[in-house]
């Protein structure tokens, strides 16, 4: 695995709240984000940061029972203005939670964050993180600059994804992919005797991740079948399985909490997930992540 170098965060809570208004920013870089509830919009008015030039990711939930995020990315030339607007759309009903990302040193320009509006949705169509649906109906054309100012912007559109995935919004991180071989992060496989219920899953720095393509058993014990029921329904509403034969399939990777609830629901009946999903050469996760330590 890729040795990280460390990096120096900053969070600054505006109103010494833990749930407030915060700006984060990352030592040695003229960016910044600002973070805060939409209740706090009023509030986020009366600071010339947020009349800026920025890009800002609306994020909510469609309902309480939702599993995934909904998130809208946008551009402002005056970051309060449109969010005024957006406040008043019944198709932004969902938004609660607002990261909008400015300069310190008020160098961007409207041209900059059409370009960082138009790199964040592109990069989030490719990442399609299994926690979140985004909401841009289209993307868009990215605008030109003048060369010496690209790879500014492609630092600044690496540093966003950087500091949203830092407070817990990852919508643009790709995660690792079923096809790449890691040896100290391997696949683990779990299946029953006649094969009709198998996943593939790994375990990551976001949970416990089964693949797209994983098959969900038809039949349910009477131990899980109430509960995987529900599961498999709000999977279903949420486009995160389809029908398939007697069973489901997942149509996108998905984050489970436990391996046991992972392998509850695939294979249809009460699992102890450390002991039963394995690598390719019959290695438990118990062998690597608990004995192994």
């Amino acid at each position: 695995m890729t040795q990280n170098s460390g990096k120096k965060i900053t969070l600054f809570l505006v109103d010494g709240e833990p749930d407030g208004r915060k700006i984060i920013s990352l030592a040695g870089w003229t960016g910044q984000g600002l973070i805060f509830p939409r209740n706090k919009l009023k509030e986020m008015g009366s600071d010339d940061i947020a009349r800026q030039p920025a890009v800002y990711f609306l994020f909510g939930r469609e309902s309480e029972e939702s599993l995934v995020a909904s998130t809208y990315i946008g551009e402002a030339e005056n970051l309060f203005d449109r969010l005024t607007t957006h406040n008043n759309d019944k198709a932004k009903d969902f938004w609660y939670t607002t990261i909008a990302f400015v300069s310190s040193d008020e160098s961007l320009t409207k041209a900059h964050v059409k370009y960082l509006e138009s790199r964040c949705v592109e990069i989030a169509n490719e990442a399609k993180h299994f926690g979140y649906v985004l909401k841009n109906s289209t993307g868009s054309l990215i605008p030109h600059l003048p060369q010496a100012d690209i790879p500014v912007m492609e630092e600044f559109v690496k540093n966003i994804g950087l500091l949203l995935g830092t407070v817990g919004y990852p919508i643009l991180q790709k995660l690792e992919a079923k096809a790449v071989t890691d040896h100290e992060n391997p696949l683990f496989i779990i299946q029953n005797k006649d094969v009709t219920a198998k996943g593939t899953a790994r375990m990551t720095n976001e949970g416990f991740i089964v693949y797209k393509g994983s098959m969900i058993s038809g039949k349910q014990s009477s131990a899980v079948v109430e509960r995987n029921e529900k599961l498999i329904a709000k999977l279903l509403a949420e486009g995160i399985v389809e029908k398939s034969g007697d069973g489901y399939a997942f149509a996108r990777d998905y984050s489970f909490t436990t391996p046991s609830a992972a392998g509850d629901l695939i294979l249809g009946y009460s699992t102890n997930g450390w002991l039963t999903w394995k690598t390719a050469d019959g290695k438990t996760l118990d062998e690597l992540y608990r004995q192994g330590l």
